[in-house]
């Protein structure tokens, strides 16, 4: 994946840089007790990840944002308010940043749980690939990257704020370093994580970015506690008997 904008180059224009904190939500229960599923779509915030978006917000105290932006789920839009605190901004709320979307659970055999749910990321280069089984990783990648650059487009602004999910970050972490879709698995994204990404522009067109900070966890900034990947959690919350017919 290229770093290219969408207006065209001026050669002659200074090389503005600017920066993104880049934010993931803070954890949520996706399943209850008995392994089934709760709906994705309206999950909130558990205690545990109230408190880990208040830990950001008080790294993030002295940070000044001119745009404040989380996806349409509810868990981003609490976290992204922990995080603002009693800063008096509007929250814009960008469809285009949701999560991606899985299949249905259900039709993925238990036999091929660990297989499919704990590398799921290894596998978003293939031809073809789809996360578990539902949106297809390309198209994915096309819609967050577009939803980047239209933010880009606008000169309005010096320094943004984005709460957004586990693997709309890796495509952005991933396009900065020039990874693509074939590394994403190595950019981790744990509840309530910071990244600090720079992207430079010059007569409007996108020339890199710099990755200054990944994944920080305030409330376990030596990751102690966090052994485990995103996915990984994922399949052991998961009861397969609990989805099946």
């Amino acid at each position: 994946m290229n770093h290219t904008g969408p207006e065209s180059r001026n050669e002659n224009a200074a090389v503005r840089r600017r920066r993104c904190y880049l934010v993931r939500h803070g954890h949520v229960d996706y399943f209850d007790a008995d392994g089934r599923p709760f709906d994705p779509r309206q999950v909130p915030l558990s205690p545990r990840g109230v408190e880990q978006a208040g830990a950001l917000g008080q790294v993030l105290g002295d940070s000044a944002f001119d745009r404040a932006i989380c996806s349409v789920y509810p868990r981003t839009r609490q976290t992204l308010e922990l995080v603002l605190g009693e800063r008096a901004m509007p929250i814009e709320e960008w469809a285009a940043l949701k999560e991606i979307r899985a299949g249905r659970l259900r039709e993925i055999p238990a036999e091929c749980y660990r297989h499919e749910v704990s590398g799921a990321y290894r596998r978003a280069a293939e031809p073809g690939a789809a996360f578990l089984r539902g949106e297809p990783w390309v198209d994915f990648q096309q819609r967050v990257l577009g939803a980047f650059f239209e933010l880009l487009a606008d000169p309005q602004w010096n320094s943004a704020l984005l709460v957004t999910h586990d693997a709309v970050n890796r495509v952005l972490l991933a396009w900065a370093s020039g990874a693509g879709l074939a590394g994403i698995a190595a950019y981790e994204q744990d509840n309530a994580c910071l990244n600090v990404l720079d992207v430079d522009t010059q007569g409007g067109q996108v020339q890199g970015a710099i990755i200054r900070t990944l994944n920080f966890t305030p409330y376990d900034p030596h990751k102690s506690a966090i052994r485990h990947t995103v996915m990984e959690n994922l399949h052991r919350s998961m009861d397969p008997s609990a989805v099946t017919p």
